[in-house]
């Protein structure tokens, strides 16, 4: 099945969320919402994807050892998502997409060892039935709350700057259409200027 976009393409939109999150958003593995909000929004604008957000509950196992990150609670062996405990990704006709997954290192699931730089975008047949039959590394399972998600995506969407926000990461991407722009030059409502870096390195595999 053909994917919705390129690893490159991934790449460059994990480094524009990343940096606009570090700069102005709770920073590296603790902006699952804002980070695949803007990715959806970015795969909408440029590339035609029809994409959504999702939030709930998301578990994809890591290595051979077992080392699963899980963005769950738990509570009498049940696994359930709230707003407190939950995990945000994209969601197309096809695919699940998690711009998150580079950072699967520094987030607040739980997880053991260290963590290698990956893309993740599965197609939907591929997740496993439940958390509990994730064999090889890359296998995964994601389940939906839909009042969570729309609790969510209206909190962000009362916050004024969301939406300048999305547009910085929008304007940045098109920037790039020749070549990369390593910095963006951001302007604020009291006159104040702030110079963006774009997220380094680059993202040679995916899950």
């Amino acid at each position: 099945m053909k994917l919705d976009i390129t690893l490159k393409q991934y790449e460059l939109i994990f480094r524009i969320v990343s940096a606009v999150a570090a700069e102005f958003s709770h920073g590296a593995g603790r902006s699952c919402l804002f980070y695949n909000v803007n990715g959806a929004f970015l795969l909408n604008q440029i590339f035609k994807v029809r994409a959504k957000p999702i939030a709930g509950a998301a578990f994809v196992k890591l290595n051979e050892e077992g080392d699963t990150v899980a963005y769950a609670g738990e509570e009498s062996g049940r696994f359930y998502s709230s707003p407190d405990c939950f995990h945000c990704w994209v969601e197309t006709p096809n695919c699940i997409i998690d711009f998150t997954a580079p950072e699967y290192s520094k987030s607040e699931g739980r997880f053991l060892g260290s963590v290698p730089i990956k893309m993740f975008q599965k197609p939907k047949i591929k997740m496993s039935f439940d958390p509990h039959s994730l064999f090889a590394p890359g296998d995964f399972f994601f389940e939906e709350n839909k009042e969570l998600t729309t609790y969510l995506l209206k909190r962000m969407a009362s916050i004024p700057a969301s939406g300048d926000l999305a547009n910085i990461c929008l304007e940045w991407h098109k920037k790039c259409k020749k070549s990369v722009l390593a910095e963006m030059q951001v302007i604020n409502d009291l006159g104040e200027t702030s110079l963006i870096k774009l997220k380094a390195g680059s993202i040679s595999s995916s899950w």
